[in-house]
């Protein structure tokens, strides 16, 4: 049996929590409503922080978060998409991305997923009163590619872990919360989540099922060729959490809270596999004695 099941629901990250980022918002022009836009002109709208397409012939006056009939979303600014919730946004630039949050409330755990090229990321908690009470640093650096002796002298090396979780930070409410991330040049980011974790159950049955759910489009023609068009895939697993006789209920009216919600689940911090950012698809209870019952939860990833 594996540990019990982590559910951080994210903090949403809003302007007010956001106070600082070294990404510009420099994505397209931003939107002017005494300009007459033509049919695929590419506008930014810093209130949203939201890049849209126009479909509508000499558009004036019509701003793209009051017309959607006439502006298409595009995607979110590139300071803002890892904090989207979608399977195809990444967050990118060179050598350094660094964000200052100001949530608030007390913040006990930090997760980078989808990191590419990151070879460090530094969390920090900095108090008003007592300065720095958390200063931690994560080397997801690239790795060989199978773990033993030859492969780490002449086998090749790839990008490293691509999830970072750090639970152990103080409660300090008041502190702001500096990342700053390190790497190549192409490094880039896809989810960056913090918040107050949940632990559920006694732990995770062994036989959790993982995998990868592929949108890539994959099509024949007549002459028997394929045509391959790669997109992103995402994570996807099947867990089977032992659970108290006492958390049935709690558990369900979780789980119904987060409905709607792109949140963490971690199976088990050895696998990365088992680190999914996204919604769970299903969840069934089994009563399966008076102490002990069995949650079925089905999760679908975005990264």
């Amino acid at each position: 049996m594996i540990e019990g099941l982590l559910i951080l629901r994210p903090t949403p990250v809003t302007d007010a929590i956001l106070t600082a980022s070294n990404i510009p918002e420099t994505d397209a022009p931003v939107y002017n409503p005494a300009t007459s836009y033509a049919v695929g002109d590419i506008v930014m709208l810093l209130s949203t922080h939201s890049v849209y397409e126009n479909s509508f012939p000499a558009n004036v006056g019509n701003s793209p978060e009051l017309h959607p009939d006439k502006w298409t979303r595009i995607r979110a600014t590139n300071r803002w998409r890892c904090f989207d919730g979608r399977n195809s946004s990444l967050t990118q630039q060179a050598s350094s991305i660094s964000y200052t949050f100001l949530p608030g409330a007390s913040v006990p755990m930090v997760a980078a997923l989808g990191l590419v090229d990151c070879s460090e990321l530094r969390v920090r908690l900095i108090d008003p009163t007592y300065g720095t009470v958390y200063d931690h640093t994560a080397t997801p650096s690239p790795s060989p590619v199978l773990p033993d002796w030859w492969e780490f002298y002449f086998g090749e090396w790839e990008g490293g872990a691509s999830v970072v979780l750090m639970s152990d930070l103080p409660s300090f409410p008041n502190a702001t919360l500096q990342i700053d991330l390190v790497g190549l040049a192409t490094m880039a980011l896809g989810q960056l989540l913090f918040g107050q974790p949940r632990v559920w159950g006694i732990g995770i049955e062994y036989g959790a099922r993982v995998g990868r759910q592929r949108y890539s489009r994959q099509e024949a023609n007549e002459f028997g060729d394929l045509d391959l068009v790669k997109r992103p895939s995402a994570k996807r697993a099947s867990f089977e959490l032992v659970i108290a006789d006492a958390e049935v209920d709690p558990i369900q009216e979780y789980l119904d809270g987060i409905d709607a919600d792109v949140c963490l689940f971690v199976g088990s911090e050895r696998y990365e596999c088992t680190v999914i950012a996204g919604v769970f698809e299903s969840f069934e209870v089994l009563l399966a004695n008076a102490k002990e019952s069995t949650v079925q939860l089905d999760i679908l990833g975005v990264t």
